[in-house]
């Protein structure tokens, strides 16, 4: 830091997907805030990873980057012979002791893009976005720069969490992908310098393998312009929302429909269940009726939100921060969610949400919020003055920096230390790739 501000650095992220406000993946669009907010202290690189038929980066965040490039991923390219050779790709992971995900992340043309851009643009941190963009270190295996992880989810921990409840067939499958996941993520752990978690549960699933300096860092979230509608222009309507590729959102909607809707449904005979998310499985699609509207990908949630009576997010597996329920409380809506929903936000039940466990519980906190206008008109204006105090961008971006400044310090003195036989008194060395 210096008197008038942040050190400007040169940041190269290495990203999954392409980051969109409006992108049907929460993951995306809390990375296109992120890039939104390092961009006013930073000049940042985007390396993209993109699936042929998703957007590509917004115009909107290509003009805060120096650079924005992207690599389609082959296996997303439709057509039998490639679909073929996925599921194969998959497989063979599996045998071999690969994480399915992190194979098919695998692109060779993107690891060129990475070797390239680390050497011609020089930055001073290379930040990776995700555990499965960890696959991509050897291609900087000439670069100085610190590496930072962000780790959105433990990727051992949630594999460990879908064995634990496959059945049948699936069971040896995720038993092999979750040995797999230990094994690449105790490596890639060693081998970043610093990793960012968003929640006190992801630092202690991830100090399980790494003694590496973890920094937890909560992400911002925007605030609308003007609060949604508080009761709901739809006071019979409740809400999920999430990317349903996801397995723990798949698992929160079809508790959502088959035990919670019913039990509510017997109170309120004329509640529907609004599931908004992109990838809806066969078994969500199903259960679609007149009181279950199975969306697929929408433009935009906001109308959903706005027409909400309540928003419910019953999560019971998986982990880091929930987009989903961040841009309900922003909103100013009612929430109803488990306690792995809010896990890491620090809001209290009964002042800015109602957090609820069972089924029972979550069905009776959602059907006293249906009967009370006035308790859902209170925590939704209570959720919104929490997310104005709690998640602006701002106090995250100086976390950032802080830590930029730590690990370039320590890069300092590591390069000092092993040229100080060479550079002239008072050179400092700079982390460069060559």
């Amino acid at each position: 830091m210096t008197a008038t501000g942040p050190v400007r650095r040169r940041i190269l992220l290495l990203l999954p997907f392409a980051p969109r406000h409006d992108a049907a993946h929460g993951g995306a669009r809390l990375m296109a805030e992120q890039v939104e907010a390092l961009s006013t202290h930073h000049d940042l690189a985007l390396l993209c990873l993109r699936a042929a038929d998703d957007p590509p980066t917004e115009q909107r965040l290509r003009r805060c980057c120096e650079v924005v490039e992207e690599v389609v991923r082959f296996t997303t390219v439709d057509s039998t012979l490639r679909r073929t050779a996925r599921s194969a790709r998959l497989l063979l992971a599996l045998v071999r002791g690969e994480p399915m995900w992190v194979a098919d992340w695998a692109e060779r043309t993107y690891a060129h893009r990475v070797r390239t851009l680390a050497r011609t643009w020089r930055p001073d941190v290379v930040q990776i976005e995700y555990h499965v963009m960890g696959q991509y270190l050897p291609a900087l295996e000439n670069c100085r720069s610190p590496r930072l992880l962000v780790a959105y989810e433990p990727g051992y921990a949630a594999a460990r969490e879908r064995w634990r409840i496959a059945r049948g067939p699936l069971r040896w499958a995720r038993a092999l992908d979750a040995h797999a996941w230990e094994r690449f993520e105790r490596t890639l752990l060693g081998r970043v310098n610093a990793i960012v978690a968003f929640t006190e549960r992801d630092v202690r699933a991830l100090t399980e393998l790494s003694r590496r300096t973890i920094v937890r860092i909560r992400p911002g979230m925007p605030l609308p312009t003007r609060p949604l509608h508080a009761l709901g222009t739809a006071p019979l309507d409740m809400l999920f929302v999430g990317n349903f590729v996801h397995p723990p959102n798949r698992d929160a909607a079809l508790r959502l429909a088959t035990t919670i809707h019913p039990r509510l449904r017997a109170r309120f005979p004329a509640l529907r269940l609004h599931l908004v998310g992109d990838h809806p499985p066969r078994a969500l699609q199903a259960l679609a009726s007149e009181h279950v509207v199975v969306t697929g990908r929408v433009p935009d949630v906001t109308p959903f939100l706005d027409r909400t009576a309540v928003v419910v997010a019953p999560l019971r597996q998986g982990g880091g921060i929930r987009v989903k329920v961040l841009e309900a409380l922003a909103a100013g809506k009612a929430v109803v969610a488990s306690p792995l929903a809010v896990e890491g936000l620090e809001v209290v039940s009964g002042a800015h949400c109602l957090v609820a466990d069972t089924d029972d519980e979550i069905a009776a906190a959602v059907s006293n919020l249906l009967d009370d206008p006035a308790l859902r008109a209170r925590l939704g204006g209570a959720a919104r003055a929490w997310a104005a105090a709690n998640l602006g961008w701002p106090r995250a971006v100086a976390a950032y920096d802080a830590l930029y400044d730590r690990l370039l310090d320590t890069a300092h003195h590591r390069d000092a230390a092993e040229s100080d036989q060479t550079l002239p008194a008072g050179v400092a060395a700079r982390p460069v790739c060559v």
